[in-house]
């Protein structure tokens, strides 16, 4: 049976704000669209199963007890975040180009959902954090007597089942919050996108400092 400690536990962790969370709301505000943010979430989601599934076959505990080996996939996680805070920070450097006539200059691009996908995973899956977080919580709710293994598994599709659940709620919440805000102010659009990009890439630079810094 599911404990309400769980539960609740485990919406405190999914709701404070990370990684994944930066990256969902930079897509929603970046395409004006909720399918990137939501493939993303797919590949989070699926990175998230990956380390619940390495939690529980002990494979993240072998992680932990190898520091060089740990210090490498910490390394590249901070790298790879690093890179998307740089990229992010050059967007809203960027002078926009200058729009062709007939065309729609606040049409944004159009993007890959497979790409948003990859970096969805890409986002949970460089974080070796999130497995050793799994193998130190799960067990904590697993009730005397109850097979370890199986019990963990459940209560591993239950966190990924209310993170999925939120990111979905988030990428909705920033989508109306964009609706909002272009309705009221559509000249506002480039500065604005501009703005969040600035936004996103210095958190992303400082969750990158952080993982680097083992924080």
């Amino acid at each position: 049976m599911i404990s309400g400690w769980f539960l609740g536990s485990s919406l405190l962790v999914i709701t404070t704000p990370g990684p994944d969370a930066a990256l969902v709301a930079q897509l929603v505000l970046r395409t004006g669209r909720r399918a990137p943010a939501l493939a993303a979430a797919a590949g989070m989601v699926t990175a998230g199963a990956a380390h619940a599934v390495l939690a529980i076959s002990g494979v993240s505990l072998v992680l932990a007890g190898r520091p060089e080996l740990f210090t490498a996939v910490r390394w590249c996680g901070a790298a790879l975040m690093l890179l998307w805070g740089l990229r992010a920070l050059r967007s809203a450097l960027r002078r926009p180009p200058p729009h062709e006539p007939g065309t729609d200059p606040g049409q944004p691009p159009p993007v890959s959902l497979r790409r948003c996908w990859l970096q969805g995973l890409l986002c949970t899956g460089a974080n070796p954090k999130v497995g050793l977080f799994l193998l130190a919580f799960l067990p904590q709710f697993v009730p005397p007597g109850d097979p370890p293994g199986r019990t963990m598994a459940v209560l591993a599709a239950v966190h990924l089942s209310l993170a999925s659940l939120w990111l979905v709620l988030l990428s909705g919440a920033v989508h109306l919050l964009r609706r909002w805000v272009a309705a009221r102010r559509p000249d506002a659009g480039a500065g604005a996108a501009r703005v969040v990009e600035a936004v996103v890439g210095t958190v992303f630079i400082g969750f990158a400092v952080r993982l680097g810094l083992g924080g």
